[in-house]
């Protein structure tokens, strides 16, 4: 999980450096790369075969520890968010792990998930 913890911390630094005012602006209280994490969390659950609700929580909440140490501070209840933006940040954690699994370098798809939901709901 190690591996996961370190993934989404390089997309998120990643983003944080390219386009540090677009992070402020989308994400000020890290709510979509939460949503990000979830997505890439369930996809190295799927493809290790922790299908169970208890295996998938225990991944998540290493990750969550190792990558939110300062908490969520959103002052949207993550939960009651636009479901049309939680599942583009999932989708697209769930594309890095793949794309990390099958070799590919590249970085960016929680940048790339900002950009669109900016662009699609101001």
């Amino acid at each position: 999980m190690l591996a996961l913890a370190e993934l989404l911390d390089a997309e998120r630094t990643l983003a944080t450096v390219e386009e540090p005012s677009l992070v402020e602006r989308a994400d000020t209280g890290r709510m979509w790369l939460l949503w990000f994490a979830i997505g890439a969390t369930d996809e190295v659950c799927r493809l290790t075969g922790r299908r169970t609700e208890p295996d998938r929580n225990q991944v998540f909440r290493r990750v969550v520890a190792l990558i939110f140490s300062e908490g969520v501070r959103s002052d949207v209840n993550p939960v009651l968010a636009d479901r049309r933006l939680i599942e583009l940040f999932e989708s697209a954690g769930s594309r890095a792990v793949r794309a990390c699994l099958s070799g590919e370098t590249r970085l960016g798809y929680y940048l790339d998930a900002l950009r669109t939901a900016t662009s699609q709901h101001g």
